[in-house]
């Protein structure tokens, strides 16, 4: 009796261990981005959680981290190139150190339209600063999240370069905002998106430059009244992780965030075309003054100076990007 026991057991011991290793822990990857719940980057996140899950029949799980949880774009893209499981929102031109030509989609004045931005990141050349990255340590997941068009918020109204004479505003810390900012005829003021409601009620700051959706999320309309449709980026934005962490995954796993990464994209950039009209109007009925804004005079100043800004680029890319743009 007691050796059928012990052989009982024993055989109840090995099938254990054997349905313990045909059940596989999910591989859990957080999603690193600055913007608010409820915002557009945050419903379309949650939304590519549940299509991974789905299609990973619960494999693969994506964790949204929004409001900076988990750091900077920049620190947290970091250590997704150490090797942590995290996707991160980031800029391109954030990666001006790593690829510096990347940088020069985040130019401002470069293109009229989201379709013609776009024309940028399927041409030959986006796919060689693609292959850049990679042997820079990155993998950029999603390439192409529009993030809306850019305008400027500020205490005075704005109707041309000449108006920002000696106006404080508000960029995040990047050598391209700089400029752009500069450029616009202002003067630039780094620093991080949550600083910026303190800094405009204390005077440090005269002024914000961001999507409207992501203005009116911030609420800085409640410390300036002024909205100056400036227009001066169509930012798109990759969603980024680290080289080494890619290729640890399956092939299957790769193909399932590649495949609803197009999907996630194509969803966040119709949330946020939609949400811009309605974030304007909501600006209005806050009390803020829209602004139409001849652009040609910004643009101007822009088209001449941003070259003169990155000497590190390759020679002539910012006319070979305007031609691919406009081609």
């Amino acid at each position: 009796m007691r050796r059928k026991l012990m052989s009982w057991l024993a055989t109840l011991t090995v099938a254990s261990f054997a349905l313990a290793g045909n059940v596989q822990a999910a591989t859990e990857i957080k999603v690193a981005y600055g913007n608010q719940p409820g915002e557009p980057i945050d419903l379309a996140v949650k939304q590519w959680a549940k299509w991974v899950k789905e299609e990973s029949q619960g494999e693969l799980v994506l964790q949204p981290f929004p409001a900076s949880q988990l750091g900077s774009e920049m620190e947290v893209t970091q250590q997704a190139r150490m090797g942590s499981q995290v996707i991160a929102i980031n800029s391109y031109s954030n990666f001006i150190d790593a690829v510096p030509d990347l940088s020069v989609i985040d130019a401002p004045y470069i293109s009229d339209t989201f379709e013609d931005k776009l024309k940028l990141l399927e041409s030959d050349w986006f796919r060689q600063q693609r292959e850049k990255m990679n042997q820079a340590g990155y993998h950029i997941v999603v390439p192409d999240v529009i993030y809306g068009e850019r305008q400027l918020l500020s205490r005075e109204k704005v109707s041309r370069p000449e108006d920002l004479k000696g106006v404080k505003i508000r960029v995040q810390n990047s050598p391209m905002y700089v400029a752009t900012v500069r450029a616009m005829g202002a003067v630039p003021t780094p620093m991080s998106l949550g600083d910026v409601y303190p800094a405009l009620a204390q005077g440090i700051v005269d002024g914000v430059e961001n999507p409207p959706s992501v203005l009116y999320g911030g609420k800085f309309h409640e410390q300036v009244k002024q909205l100056n449709m400036t227009g001066h980026m169509q930012t798109v934005t990759p969603f980024v992780t680290g080289e080494a962490f890619w290729q640890q995954l399956s092939d299957e796993q790769r193909r399932i965030l590649t495949e609803t990464g197009k999907r996630f994209s194509d969803y966040a950039s119709k949330l946020v075309q939609e949400r811009n009209d309605k974030d304007i109007e909501r600006l209005k009925e806050a009390g803020v003054e829209v602004n139409e804004v001849d652009v040609a005079p910004f643009r101007e100043r822009a088209r001449e100076q941003i070259p003169q800004d990155f000497p590190q680029w390759s020679p002539g890319l910012y006319d070979k990007v305007l031609k691919i743009i406009n081609g």
